[in-house]
């Protein structure tokens, strides 16, 4: 009886979908520029899911859903509940050995999904660009601190993770450090250092300096930090020496910043190795892990005034920024999937030595059942932020292209404009935004 219990609890398990086919519709509507369904889409979905373990990350979906629809503040509600569990969630610290424990017994996507370091940064950020769109600089500004905070406080939740992880692998911790699996690590030559969007940094910046009064000084300090990261581009040494001679006091003339929105970022596949553990009892084990898959290639944006075509510069590769977060979290995964796939093949192999030919089958479900790898994402951010400045025309029209596609716009009125494109894939149109800093 007891092992016609088991079976029929991993039978329930393999019967769940992946986070991956669960989005199939969603990202197919969203990556075509349809953010109308997108938003629809997300919405129900998250509205059914919002008690599951799976609720934070379809409250991003929804969130970025429904910013691109044009929908700011219901894209703040959707980023507040997703913001709200996550707190939820960090306030359970002292519970995380258990739900450690219970990916044990299942798996790894069993477990609640928390939000990723990169998550949290750009969940802020957007709520920061919504209130912007809403004329509310200063909650943008709170919301932009805030981005600021994650950035350093995810390199200690990352660290307490990867203790955690060690616990739970208790008696197989030794076995599981002699495993090898660099394979897993992504091939992403860059680095902007642990947990930093430089993204986040630059839109912070031009906040601080056009809006934040007494705290302008800062803007310098961090327009130097970003120019040092991104390994001195051309744009920042200009943009540091204009920010400088403004707030000297010279002529302020009017300004659009363009920020072109590109692509999209990775998504999670699967891969299935067999890993040698040197334990006598659990020689080898079958795991499944998380790898990175990037979409799509780079795109150059530009604007054109007239005839002139000026290019964008690529700020942040949120390729980069994935990665490094997968990398740091890397660790952590190893030690919770193989310890996960060790106490699993050890009561496989308890259930074939007690209960005979059903023992076999139980067991065999059982792995089969817990050999799923984790691979939510929040498949809606984009692959790369690009930033234009020029001095706004006097028809205030500008062209933006990104590859293919090309869109022209009127800029509003204001000495600090700020027009944002958002690009999905060639083909599908562009989404154009505006607001005003100044």
């Amino acid at each position: 009886m007891r092992w016609g219990c088991h079976l029929g609890f991993v039978l329930l398990l393999t019967g769940c979908a992946s986070y991956e086919s669960q989005t199939g519709a969603f990202r197919g509507a969203w990556n075509g520029g349809s953010t109308g369904q997108a938003a629809q889409i997300a919405s129900r979905e998250a509205g059914k899911r919002s008690d599951s373990r799976d609720a934070v990350v379809w409250f991003l979906e929804q969130g970025a859903a429904l910013r691109a629809a044009g929908q700011f503040a219901a894209s703040n509600h959707a980023f507040e509940q997703a913001e709200k569990r996550i707190a939820f969630y960090d306030r359970q610290a002292k519970l995380r050995l258990s739900r450690e424990a219970t990916g044990l017994l299942t798996n790894l996507a069993a477990l609640p999904y928390e939000g990723r370091g990169y998550d949290r940064v750009m969940l802020n950020t957007y709520q920061a660009l919504n209130y912007l769109q809403l004329g509310q600089t200063e909650t943008a500004l709170v919301e932009l601190r805030q981005a600021h905070a994650e950035q350093d406080a995810e390199v200690v939740r990352n660290a307490r993770r990867i203790v955690a992880a060690r616990k739970s692998a208790g008696e197989f911790e030794q076995a599981i450090r002699g495993a090898k699996l660099d394979e897993l690590k992504p091939d992403i030559a860059l680095d902007y250092g642990a947990f930093v969007n430089p993204f986040t940094d630059f839109l912070h910046a031009l906040c601080l300096w056009s809006l934040a009064g007494d705290d302008r000084e800062n803007a310098l300090v961090s327009l130097r930090r970003i120019h040092s990261t991104l390994g001195g581009p051309g744009f920042l040494a200009d943009e540091i020496g204009m920010v400088d001679r403004i707030l000297g006091g010279a002529k302020h003339p009017e300004l659009t910043y363009v920020i072109f929105e590109t692509g999209v970022a990775p998504i999670r596949r699967e891969v299935r190795l067999d890993v040698p553990l040197y334990d006598k009892n659990v020689p080898y084990v079958a795991a499944a892990f998380p790898r990175l898959k990037r979409r799509g290639r780079s795109t150059n944006a530009h604007i054109a005034i007239g005839g002139t075509k000026r290019e964008a510069t690529l700020i942040c590769d949120m390729d980069v920024v994935v990665a490094r977060d997968f990398r740091t979290g890397l660790p952590a995964v190893i030690f919770r999937t193989l310890a996960a796939s060790a106490a699993k093949a050890a009561v496989a192999k308890k259930a074939r030595e007690e209960a005979g030919d059903l023992g076999v089958i139980a067991g065999f479900l059982y792995q089969a059942a817990g050999a799923q790898a984790d691979l939510r994402t929040w498949t809606t951010l984009p692959k790369e932020f690009h930033v234009c400045r020029v001095e706004t025309p006097g028809d205030r029209k500008l062209a933006m292209l990104v590859g293919p596609q090309k869109s022209e716009v009127k800029v509003n009125t204001g000495r600090v404009n700020v027009v944002y494109v958002k690009s999905f894939a060639p083909g599908a149109p562009l989404k154009i935004q505006q607001f005003r800093l100044k």
